[in-house]
């Protein structure tokens, strides 16, 4: 479990429960509010596969204390960087671009070309 002295600017977590489960994040400030309670703010890095494309903020709301249940210290950038690369691909494949039907060379073998294939 993560304590609150484990937190610190530019400190790599993975949140483990919660709406955003398996994203990694990056601190980004640490402050105490008006009130004077504790609290951090994160960044989020990465987008775990199968959840929706629509807008979200890669920002957190400031996060309290009791919030540090939900996250796992990752350690160094080197192993954030591993873990980003190494997330599950997406589950639709990517559709190879398609070429205009003037650049592929096909077309009706009785249809006149106007220019000279280069």
């Amino acid at each position: 479990m993560v304590t609150r002295d484990d937190i610190a600017l530019g400190v790599y977590l993975r949140q483990t429960a919660g709406e955003r489960l398996g994203v990694i994040a990056v601190v980004h400030q640490v402050g105490a509010s008006w009130s004077g309670e504790w609290f951090f703010q994160v960044r989020y890095l990465s987008r775990p596969a199968g959840v929706s494309k629509r807008a979200s903020s890669e920002w957190s709301s400031n996060l309290r204390e009791k919030d540090l249940v939900h996250f796992e210290l990752i350690g160094a950038w080197i192993t954030a960087q591993a873990l980003l690369a190494s997330g599950p691909p997406s589950l639709k494949p990517k559709k190879p671009p398609r070429v205009p039907a003037w650049m592929r060379g096909i077309g009706r073998p009785n249809q006149l070309r106007l220019f000279e294939d280069f």
